[in-house]
Order: structure tokens, then sequence, then C-alpha cells
């Protein structure tokens, strides 16, 4: 390993800046790369393979761009011509207090503004209250707010906590919200043949935000949605 990131990383990406393929015309091998690299991170993950998928500059980019698209799915108007200033309710999520601080500022650029993400306590393994988190979202509608997105943490910084997804999963469902699982610090356990369990039902999310940086060694700004 040098400098975080392994020789052959290194290599690709003085290849890939040299190219400078641009994919937005005409056709390029690129494409198939891009394609390619996406079905083995789902493969890996156990996600859908009929799933989309986008790389990113990092972990941070990938909750942004999850968010993003819970955002734009979920509004009560058309996001694209309308925007934020046209919803009708106040728009909320919820993670644990042991979210990282990416998402806060997720949130604020995506017009939200901080105070709609909810902060909510963890239990003794450092995961979200399922009690409370329910809780906070009957609260929430009563007041006349959509709760529209639960984010899950496959791995916080402060402990490696995994929240349950199974629990979160369902309760999104009954509620019909949007699950999206900041898995930038730890969903790669899901290849490990002695831990994988704790990210079951991670595939189940509506939105995955990885981060190919850590664990995995690649160079610094490689992150997935």
């Amino acid at each position: 390993v040098v400098g975080g990131g392994s020789p052959y990383g290194m290599l690709a990406s003085m290849i890939t800046g040299a190219l400078n393929g641009n994919e937005t015309s005409s056709y390029f091998i690129a494409f198939d790369v891009n394609r390619q690299a996406l079905n083995w991170v789902k493969e890996m993950l156990g996600y859908p393979q009929d799933s989309s998928g986008v790389f990113v500059t990092g972990g941070s980019e990938a909750n942004f761009t999850g968010l993003a698209v819970a955002r734009n799915v979920l509004a009560e108007v058309d996001m694209k011509k309308k925007g934020m200033q046209s919803v009708p309710r106040k728009m909320t999520l919820y993670v644990s207090e042991e979210g990282h601080h990416c998402l806060e500022r997720s949130i604020e650029l995506l017009g939200f503004g901080g105070d709609s993400l909810r902060w909510l306590p963890t239990d003794d393994d450092y995961r979200i209250r399922i009690d409370a988190l329910k809780e906070a979202i009957s609260r929430d509608r009563a007041a006349g707010y959509h709760p529209f997105c639960v984010i899950g943490n496959a791995g916080t910084v402060n402990t490696g906590a995994f929240d349950d997804f199974n629990a979160l999963a369902d309760l999104a469902e009954k509620e019909k919200m949007w699950l999206h699982v900041d898995g930038a610090f730890g969903a790669w356990v899901k290849i490990s043949k002695t831990r994988r369990h704790l990210a079951d039902g991670m595939e189940r999310a509506d939105s995955i935000a990885v981060d190919l940086h850590k664990w995995m060694s690649m160079p610094y700004g490689i992150g997935c949605t």
C-alpha cells in the first residue's frame, strides 16, 4: 500500500487522467468499464443487480447523491421544475446521533435546513433505537411535517456500530419512507466470511453510499452510490 492506495489504483488514476474520456458524447470504452465496476460493487454488497449506480468523489458525495435522489422521488412537487420553495410540507429525515457530520452538510446543501434532520438516541450497542424512531416519525406527522427518509449506519466512525437494517427496512416500508444507508465506513463487511451478518438487510435499502478508499485501499476520491 502506497499513500493510502494500492499501486494499481495509482496507475489506473494516471491512465484515466491522461485519457480524460468524456462519457457525455460519442462512445468510449469507459462506459463499459464503469458499468462493469458498478456491477462488481453491487455483487459484493449483495445489492440488486438491476439497480442503478454512479461513482462520485468520495463517501460524503455518495451520501449527498443518495439523499438527493430520495428528496426528488418523495417530494410532493416536481423538484426539477418547482424546487424546495414549493414543497407543501416541511420534509424531515432521521438518523442516529452516531451519524456522520457529512449528513448534516448534505441536508443543508439540499435545501432542507439543518433542523430537518432528527438526531435520535441509540441503544447500548450504539444502534438507532427503533422505538425512538417510531415516536419521532409519529410526532412529526402529527405536527404536519412530511417524514420521508430514514438513514441507517453501516459502521459508524465513532464505534463501528451497525444499525438493524431489517428493522429499518420494515419500518420504512410501512411508513412509505426512503431508506438510505451510509456505508462509507463499514459496508464492505458484507464481503467478510465471519462478520457479514452485521450488514444483514442492508441490501433492502433504497440507496447505499460506499467508499472504496477505506478498507479497499483504493485512491482517495472513489465513492459510489
